[in-house]
């Protein structure tokens, strides 16, 4: 690869990433319009088809090289998927180099379907924190844009038109695209993101918002930075990536809703397996407890199932309905709790609320349930490791009772860890 001409060592620089065979115009426009801000463009060729005029910095035959299949040869397959495949992996490879020197700031990418899959995925490779930008014919519709975005912070922008040629809308368009990303670049400098306190994570969801809000503010004032994550599905799942890029020191999991949810099959199940584990693989001082582990997220009220409605139910909005766990789902949850629970490489602590997991899971109101909450406490002794402590207090997960122990505990065991 070409190293461009720097007119200083500053000087910041933004990755560019279009498919040249069809977008060439309109991704020099945006290079020569996000130039124009100041900001040095490197474009990247992630085209599979006939070579572009103009030559970028990075060609199409080199980042199909650096994905493991020359172009020439992955074109001759016709196999459409595979090629884009292999030109995904070489243009992975290359921005995290890039941006590993220190070479880009950022990335824009602009894209019909394929160019939004390809753009975004690259995207995907980078730490959470890094500026980019992706201009899309699909960036609105019926359809969800979870696999595009991911946990990743990208920003995206409609295209409104289809990108085929400059007009005055497409230039518009592709204007703003470029103060966009030039604004967040300049903006963005030194460490990516620098806590200001001991940095830890804390889950939390609706249903346990205010003993989350108590923890996070008593931890504030002990010197910790706390970064919440909504137990939505894709929340937990940022913080199992943002642990994994070393984000934090230590993590309250206060909310396991995603796994059961998950394992249900519900509405806010965690979009990957792998909740609970990453504070265990690097590990980080946990302290858990159960909270909204014991409903799934259903639907509207008038489109549960006649199955759904016969159990213990709790209408939290329009949109969304708390549906119950049977005692024995729950065992099978709790189960499951327990095993990534024993994979832990560092310390750990488990803390059981006796009257009720969530706002709704509280004697007098509809999800309240004693038997089902036992059935995964029950499970969870019987399968965790003897060396991880489960401890049962005589509270309910929002009552300040159970939350202040909680959060005395995991300080104490962050303690540990950082002296």
């Amino acid at each position: 690869m070409k190293s461009p001409n720097r007119k200083n060592e500053t000087e910041k620089a933004v990755l560019l990433i279009a498919t040249l065979d069809t977008k060439e115009e309109e991704a020099f426009y945006l290079k020569k319009c996000i130039e124009s801000e100041g900001i040095r463009v490197l474009v990247m060729d992630v085209g599979m088809l006939h070579p572009p005029h103009r030559k970028p910095e990075i060609s199409q035959t080199e980042v199909a090289q650096r994905g493991g299949m020359p172009l020439k040869e992955a074109v001759a397959t016709g196999d459409k998927y595979r090629c884009t495949v292999n030109m995904i992996r070489g243009a992975e490879a290359i921005t995290r180099e890039l941006y590993g020197q220190g070479r880009i700031q950022g990335v824009v990418s602009i894209g019909g379907g394929q160019g939004t899959e390809i753009g975004c995925t690259v995207m995907r490779a980078l730490p959470t924190g890094v500026p980019r930008l992706m201009v899309s014919t699909i960036a609105s519709g019926q359809h969800t844009f979870g696999t595009y975005v991911g946990t990743k912070d990208i920003t995206m922008m409609h295209s409104v038109a289809d990108i085929q040629g400059l007009n005055f809308l497409m230039r518009r368009i592709l204007e703003n695209a470029a103060g966009a990303i030039s604004g967040m670049v300049r903006r963005a400098g030194g460490t990516l993101m620098k806590p200001d306190g001991v940095p830890v994570a804390m889950s939390m969801l609706g249903t346990t918002t205010p003993g989350a809000l108590r923890a996070k503010k008593t931890l504030q004032e002990r010197g910790f930075e706390v970064v919440a994550f909504h137990q939505n599905g894709t929340g937990g799942i940022a913080m199992e990536d943002m642990i994994r890029e070393g984000a934090f020191k230590g993590v309250l999991d206060l909310n396991l809703h995603e796994i059961g949810d998950r394992w249900f099959g519900g509405l806010h199940g965690a979009i990957r397996e792998d909740r609970l584990e990453a504070a265990g693989e690097m590990g980080l001082p946990q302290v858990i407890a159960p909270g909204s582990i014991e409903y799934s997220v259903q639907g509207p009220v008038d489109s549960l199932s006649a199955e759904m409605k016969k159990r213990k139910f709790f209408v939290h909005n329009p949109r969304f309905t708390l549906v119950r766990l049977l005692p024995d789902e729950l065992r099978e949850v709790g189960k499951l709790v327990a095993q990534k629970l024993n994979k832990a490489k560092g310390p750990v602590k488990v803390f059981i609320p006796l009257k009720g997991f969530s706002f709704p899971d509280r004697e007098g109101l509809p999800n309240w349930d004693p038997e089902g909450d036992q059935a995964l406490v029950s499970a969870l002794k019987e399968n965790v490791k003897g060396a991880i402590p489960i401890i049962e207090l005589d509270a309910h997960i929002n009552d300040p009772e159970f939350i202040d122990p909680v959060v005395n505990e995991f300080v104490s065991m962050m303690k540990m860890g950082l002296s």
